[in-house]
């Protein structure tokens, strides 16, 4: 069920007995009000255990609040999310949670492939290919043409999970190369795990003066 945004002056949904609506851009969540839910007790007076979709559900709405925040300590500097395209009443965090929490679950991301670790419009890479050694990278795109959305001069960044965490997205501290080199290799630091743990990129372009991103590509080694 899905009430009229324009009649609450806020979108809100009801889902496992659980209400999640914005405010102040903020994404929040509470029981539905149902005077058994908001006294916690059934009709005859016993107590009102939560079903396990309700405790499911908690579990993957604090996760992603642990997430979020995690992320955005990692690109503090890449205002990634605060040029992604809003509606009214929405933050930079709010933003990233409603395109990446179908992505997530309990247990942190669940689908690698559609987790975005940038959005924007900007052209993504090309053709992208991706060989390992150790923690050794090596990538290769194409760069097809010099457009207002493709240029040269735009720099390549790179965000990441190893398989084991994926409650703690990263990101390289360094560009890695520019769109026009059409190459780069570089190193993931070693967490200490072993030399077969997955590796998740997230490749994705960046103006120089940091006003335009694309959406990351994503790779899995």
């Amino acid at each position: 069920m899905k009430t009229s945004a324009i009649e609450n002056k806020r979108e809100k949904w009801h889902t496992n007995g659980l209400t999640f609506y914005y405010q102040a851009g903020k994404l929040c969540q509470c029981r539905s009000k149902r005077p058994r839910l908001r006294n916690g007790k059934k009709k005859d007076g016993t107590p009102l255990q939560p079903s396990p979709e309700q405790i499911k559900a908690r579990k993957v709405f604090k996760n992603i609040i642990a997430l979020k925040h995690y992320y955005f300590k990692q690109i503090k500097d890449l205002p990634i999310w605060d040029l992604a395209p809003r509606e009214a009443g929405q933050t930079r965090l709010s933003k990233f949670h409603k395109v990446n929490s179908e992505a997530c679950d309990e247990r942190g991301v669940a689908n690698y492939a559609a987790f975005k670790f940038s959005i924007g419009q900007l052209f993504r890479p090309v053709n992208v290919r991706a060989t390992r050694k150790g923690w050794e990278i090596t990538m290769t795109w194409e760069n097809r043409e010099n457009r207002k959305l493709s240029l040269p001069s735009d720099w390549l960044r790179v965000g990441y999970f190893y398989g084991s965490y994926p409650f703690s997205p990263r990101l390289l501290p360094d560009v890695v190369a520019k769109r026009e080199d059409c190459q780069a290799t570089f190193s993931i630091p070693n967490p200490g795990l072993e030399i077969s743990e997955p590796i998740h990129l997230y490749l994705f372009f960046s103006r120089q003066d940091r006003i335009a991103f694309s959406t990351s590509y994503h790779v899995q080694l």
